[in-house]
């Protein structure tokens, strides 16, 4: 039996809209599953706990955005039930990087194919990041695109939107990271990602070598630039150019501790779950995934 998890309000409507189709299909098919709706923040990691030992359940299937992904994950990780992916939201960098296809039914298929590989995830805070983490400008833009409407009719174009909302506003600070053992200081720093994926707001390949099955995670500094030349080197962020700019600086690491002055916001998996500082411990092959 397959266990689904619909986000009915991502997408602005388009979760409930996709599981309609997927509902028919099923019924068509005669294949045995469960559905719940998602009521709040934090249920849907609720839902997926609460099924992840259970023997008749062979998967669970998040229909949703990123933020789904995160939440149902998070009621996934270090069981051995698999999680599954059909995308209904704004960014859908999870389905980008795992090459999901955008078409619900072609995503169907292949949760049906049911074939199982394990990824890392990473504990931060009391939760875990599935793909992707981000700190300062990143963070308040994930929140910016949370509270914002337009992603009604910008879809992946939300976040270059959201992010030029917040280059307005946006003060760098002043960060200490400590990589392995390892202290780095970023005056003037705009943002940190953490990542175990290449890509998230849109497909932006902020980290291009990461790779979730590497025992390791990927990070990317930005400091020490204007307001007018974070702007000129943003749009290199889309073809991952962006890493070659003296004022970037990459590194790869499994237990990550920072600290900024003021404090910024953190969000993982495009969700906002607080402030630095932050401490962030790589949890290899703890996430099966379709």
């Amino acid at each position: 039996m397959h266990q689904f998890i619909v986000n009915p309000l991502s997408g602005n409507g388009r979760g409930i809209r996709v599981w309609s189709r997927i509902k028919t299909i099923l019924e068509q098919r005669s294949i045995p599953h469960q559905v719940a709706f998602t009521q709040g923040n934090k249920h849907a990691t609720e839902l997926a706990r609460s099924v992840s030992t259970r023997p008749d359940i062979k998967a669970v299937v998040a229909v949703g955005g990123d933020g789904t992904v995160h939440e149902v994950g998070n009621g996934l990780v270090g069981s051995d039930k698999p999680l599954g992916y059909i995308q209904a939201g704004s960014g859908n960098d999870f389905a980008i990087a795992q090459g999901i296809p955008t078409d619900p039914l072609q995503a169907f298929d292949r949760v049906l194919q049911h074939r199982v590989r394990r990824i890392d995830t990473a504990k931060l805070h009391e939760r875990f990041l599935i793909g992707f983490s981000g700190i300062g400008f990143d963070g308040l833009v994930a929140e910016t695109v949370n509270l914002s409407s337009a992603k009604r009719w910008l879809g992946k174009m939300v976040y270059p939107y959201a992010a030029l909302q917040t280059w307005v506003k946006f003060r760098p600070a002043h960060a200490t990271l400590t990589i392995d053992g390892e202290m780095y200081s970023f005056p003037d720093l705009w943002l940190i990602a953490v990542t175990n994926i290449p890509n998230y707001g849109g497909g932006m390949l902020v980290c291009p070598e990461a790779d979730d099955q590497d025992g390791s995670l990927d990070i990317c500094c930005v400091s020490r630039l204007s307001h007018g030349r974070f702007l000129k080197v943003f749009p290199s962020v889309f073809k991952g150019k962006h890493a070659r700019h003296p004022s970037i600086t990459m590194k790869r690491g499994k237990t990550i501790t920072i600290q900024t002055d003021p404090p910024l916001t953190v969000h993982a998996d495009g969700e906002v779950i607080g402030q630095t500082p932050l401490s962030i411990q790589i949890q290899p092959q703890s996430l099966s995934i379709l």
